[in-house]
Order: C-alpha cells, then sequence, then structure tokens
C-alpha cells in the first residue's frame, strides 16, 4: 500500500497527525521535514498518481476539493484527519474575529468546506470521542487515531536549578478566556518572590505590530499579561517548539480549560508535551474533557472544582520532591501509551481497512 499525505498549513497539528506516522510508516509527504515548506501539488504529482492512498489533514481550501474528486476518479482512497472542532459557539476561539462580520463569513465557509470534505472521504481520523461523534454524523467511517510522541525529538529534560519555582501556561489558554477563572491567582503568582510565572504562546512586539487584526481583538488579552510580572517567550515555529519547551526549564505547568464545546474537543498534546520535559500538570478537569485520563497525584493534577487551583499549585511550589516524583511518572506513562514506534501500525491497519 503507498500513501501520500498533504499537510496543511497547521505545523503544530501536522506534526503530530502527520508527520510522526508518515516517518515511521515510511510514506510519501508534501513536506519531508519539520523545518522545510511544504512542496507544491503540481511537484508531488508522481506520487500522488503511484499513490493508493492520499490524506489530508484539515481540507478547508476548495482546492483540496478539487484535487481529492480527482484522485477518487482515478480509485484512490481519501482519507482526512482533523483534530479540533469547527463547529461555531459563543466561545470558539476564531469566532471572536467578528466585529464586521467579514471574518465570521469566511470561519463559515471554512467549517462547510470541511464537513463537505468529510462527506466525500473513504476514512476520516480524528482524536477524541466528541469528535467522532461530531463526524460520525457526516461519514460511517470515523476511526480515532492517538496523539504520539517520538522520544528522539526530545532532549534530555532540563532542569531548574534556581531559587524560584518556574511555573509556566503554555499554548492556547492565554487568549482563548481559559484563564479567566484564576486571573486572580496568576496576579499574585506573578507577585511571588519565591515564583517566576512563564507563558509561552502570546505574540510578542513584533508579531502584534505584523497581525494589527489579531492584536485588536484580542486587546484585553494582552492588556491583562502585560499587566502581569512574568517571563514571555513568544511563538516559535514547529521545529523549534520541543527545544524552547524544554529550554524554559518548568517546574510546573497549568492547564486551565473552560467547560465548553470546543475544549471537550481537544486532546492531550499539552499534557503529551509537559510529560516529555518531566513537568507535572495542573490540568482542569470536565466530562469527556482532554485530561481525563491522568491519574490525579499520580502522573498529574486535576481541578474538579476551582477552588482547588491555589492549594494545588501551592502543594506543589512547596515540594519539589513531588514535582519530580509526578514528572517523571508522567514522562513513563507517556512512553509506554503514546510512543510513535509502538504506535505507528495504527495508521497502517486503518488505511489497509479501506481495501478489505
Amino acid at each position: 500500500m503507498k500513501v501520500m499525505t498533504i499537510n496543511s498549513g497547521y505545523d503544530g497539528c501536522n506534526y503530530l497527525r502527520l508527520h510522526l506516522p508518515t516517518v515511521y510508516n515510511g510514506w510519501w509527504t508534501d513536506k519531508p521535514s519539520l523545518s522545510e515548506d511544504k512542496i507544491s501539488i503540481k511537484d508531488v504529482r508522481e506520487h500522488l498518481q503511484a499513490a493508493d492512498v492520499v490524506v489530508f489533514h484539515r481540507a478547508e481550501e476548495q482546492e483540496y476539493h478539487v484535487l481529492a474528486k480527482l484522485l477518487k476518479k482515478d480509485g484512490k482512497k481519501i482519507v482526512m484527519d482533523n483534530d479540533d472542532t469547527f463547529v461555531l459557539d459563543d466561545f470558539h476561539p476564531l469566532a471572536q474575529f467578528t466585529s464586521d462580520g467579514k471574518f465570521q463569513e469566511h470561519l463559515q465557509r471554512r467549517s462547510d468546506n470541511i464537513d463537505e470534505f468529510i462527506k466525500l472521504c473513504d476514512l476520516v481520523t480524528t482524536t477524541t470521542k466528541t469528535l467522532k461523534k461530531e463526524y460520525d454524523k457526516l461519514n460511517d467511517n470515523v476511526v480515532i487515531l492517538p496523539n504520539c510522541v517520538d522520544p528522539y525529538d526530545w532532549d534530555e529534560p532540563l532542569r531548574n536549578e534556581g531559587d524560584k519555582v518556574r511555573i509556566g501556561i503554555v499554548g492556547s489558554a492565554a487568549i482563548e478566556y481559559d484563564y479567566h477563572h484564576i486571573k486572580d491567582l496568576i496576579k499574585r503568582l506573578g507577585d511571588r518572590e519565591d515564583v517566576e510565572l512563564v507563558l509561552f504562546g502570546l505574540g510578542d512586539l513584533s508579531h502584534r505590530k505584523d497581525n494589527p487584526k489579531v492584536t485588536e481583538v484580542f486587546r484585553d488579552e494582552y492588556k491583562f499579561w502585560d499587566s502581569v510580572n512574568m517571563e514571555q517567550f513568544p511563538w516559535v515555529k514547529r521545529d523549534k517548539y520541543n527545544d524552547t519547551l524544554n529550554e524554559a526549564r518548568l517546574d510546573i505547568m497549568i492547564i486551565p480549560r473552560r467547560d465548553n464545546y470546543f475544549n471537550r474537543c481537544k486532546s492531550n498534546v499539552k499534557f503529551l508535551e509537559a510529560a516529555m520535559c518531566e513537568i507535572p500538570v495542573i490540568a482542569q478537569s470536565f466530562e469527556d474533557g482532554p485530561y481525563q485520563e491522568i491519574s490525579d497525584g499520580i502522573n498529574g493534577f486535576l481541578i474538579k472544582d476551582n477552588k482547588e487551583w491555589e492549594d494545588k499549585v501551592n502543594m506543589l511550589i512547596d515540594n519539589k520532591e513531588l514535582r519530580r516524583k509526578v514528572g517523571e511518572n508522567a514522562y513513563r506513562y507517556a512512553i509506554e501509551n503514546y510512543n510513535i514506534e509502538e504506535n505507528h501500525l495504527k495508521w497502517d491497519k486503518a488505511y489497509k481497512s479501506l481495501f478489505k
């Protein structure tokens, strides 16, 4: 079976959902490495023609619909992978771009395009039971495949040897209202002399200047984070992400989440990334949430009642030995359950099922 994978513009998702299974199964791709740009469709035409299965990640653009239909006529099996919902509700992060209505219309078109593409696929793969239920309404062949880690993409975890406990907030929580219920705690942590608060995932000044629309939409978010005494790591490209997270030398990662449909569709990526750096996480817990697999107090900590946030954060600040133990447990858990070396054949099996 010959497989060709077509990456989207979402490099972080592509790494987990296409890059790792492609590398370990020895398939063709239009993005040979994390540091290289995508190869144009016309330059991979030979591989497309020879492929039995063509896999698209999050096929939002109409050009992919046209290509997929042509490939289907040639007898190719078409697969799409997606790991986020595009169902719009009040708390979908992209739904905030609505001041003039035009972006909302564009977003709806993207959502409609994905739904249309799902209908023409022979197989849809995704990350969570919640997303599978959504896609089951559009396609009767939806399979869950796990996010995985590649130990060879991570250096040995770096330790913080300073006097202050470094607490990190990493990723989308900074701009998606997920932190609002712990704003007071964040401010207090920033003011503590025994803590260094670290934010990894908000645009720096140059990014704000280059993206005025985004800056305007998130002006309140920027105003809040700029008022907090903290160190900020700007966004980095995917090929630099693992090293940058490790070099932050975090002692604790907190993962606040608002309980809404968008977050119930999220997967366990942040937990796995922290685990590879042996960083213990304190994560939001709610029904069908992305972190329910965590064993509270063993390989991480779960917050079921928001009143628990301060107590659990203080507990870890005060207990270095516990931080190290839980971080090491998380690393072992990730390696034992999500190592791509042990899981890559799940993709091969899913694609081969199309020919039975």
